[in-house]
Parts: structure tokens; sequence; C-alpha cells
């Protein structure tokens, strides 16, 4: 059966079996940045966009899910855009970075797991006293965060769109999280 769902981002064909819709469990990502809460920050949008974007159902338990999607976010980037006569900062660029990697639980989700590098920007003003800059910085990491977990989700979307279909068994799939088979002599 191939389902269709309508998301603002225009990639949601996902192809699953007849009256399950596949279970995604994110647990919270590592954060190897100076930056507090971030990993929170960016699960959180993560979550959001699996939600909103396809017919994935959320569950809390990884070892429940069809598919975990686990992360680290390794980097937290601020670069300077733009300069006033003065060669003051006027904006800055907020680049997050995260490694992030599937496991597959069931064939449910079939197809290769992902194991690649997302990144979200955006950008904001230096104008204002120090707490006015702090805010429009956060509403930057919020957009960036956005940003990655959009990036995500196009990248679990065409894995999804192009797997090779196969019928339903609930026997685990191998990936690169995973430790390869143990050789029978």
């Amino acid at each position: 059966m191939l389902v269709l769902a309508a998301g603002g981002c225009g990639y949601t064909t996902v192809a699953t079996r007849a009256g399950h819709a596949p279970t995604v469990a994110v647990p919270l990502f590592d954060n190897r940045t100076f930056e507090p809460f971030l990993d929170a920050l960016v699960t959180k949008h993560v979550k959001s966009r699996l939600v909103d974007t396809g017919p994935w159902r959320l569950v809390n338990r990884p070892g429940t899910a069809d598919l975990v999607v686990r992360g680290i976010v390794t980097g937290l980037g601020v670069t300077p855009v733009s300069f006033d006569r003065s060669n003051h900062v006027l904006e800055q660029r907020v680049t997050i970075t995260a490694q992030v990697a599937t496991d597959r639980h069931s064939q449910a989700m079939s197809g290769p797991a992902l194991q690649e590098t997302v990144t979200g920007t955006s950008e904001y003003t230096e104008i204002g006293d120090s707490l006015q800059i702090r805010s429009a910085k956060n509403r930057a990491l919020e957009e960036a965060a956005d940003m990655l977990a959009q990036d995500l989700i196009a990248r679990l979307v065409r894995l999804q769109r192009f797997a090779p279909q196969s019928g339903p068994t609930d026997q685990p799939t191998p990936s690169k999280m995973s430790a390869p088979p143990e050789a029978s002599p």
C-alpha cells in the first residue's frame, strides 16, 4: 500500500505495510557543543517534523520502534555575515551540525539505513542591547534546528521512497549502527 500525506515541504510519499504506520523513536540527541540545551532543541524539532511530515507514529521507547533516529549535535558555528562602516558586526549566521544515524527494528521501514551529517542555518541581527541580541540568537537557533530537522526528514523520506519493497516480516534488518551477525562454522 502506498500512503500519500500532505505536508508543508512537498515530499511525503512513504511506502508502508497495509494498516501499519511505521513507528519511530528519537532519543535525546547528544550535545558536543558548549551551547546549553541545543540537544533538546534539535531533538524537539526532529520529532515535530517527523510527526508533521510523514505517516510515522512517534513512540517513546526505542525498543518498540520500527525506526530509531539517533543523533549527536557536533557543531555550532556563529559567523559574521555583514558589517557597518566601523567594521562592527551587524548580522551573524548560526550553523548547527549533527551526525545522525538510524537503526531498523522491523521490515516496516525497508531499505538502507541512514548515517549522515545534517546541518541547519539561520541569521540574526546584532543590533540592540545584549538581551535583544541573545533573544535574536535564540530565534535563529530555533530556525536553524528546524532547518536541520527538515534536511533530515527529507533524507529519510527520499530513502524510504526509493527503497526496495519487501513483504511484511518482523525480522530485524542490520544497519550501519548494529554489529554484523556472527559467522557460523
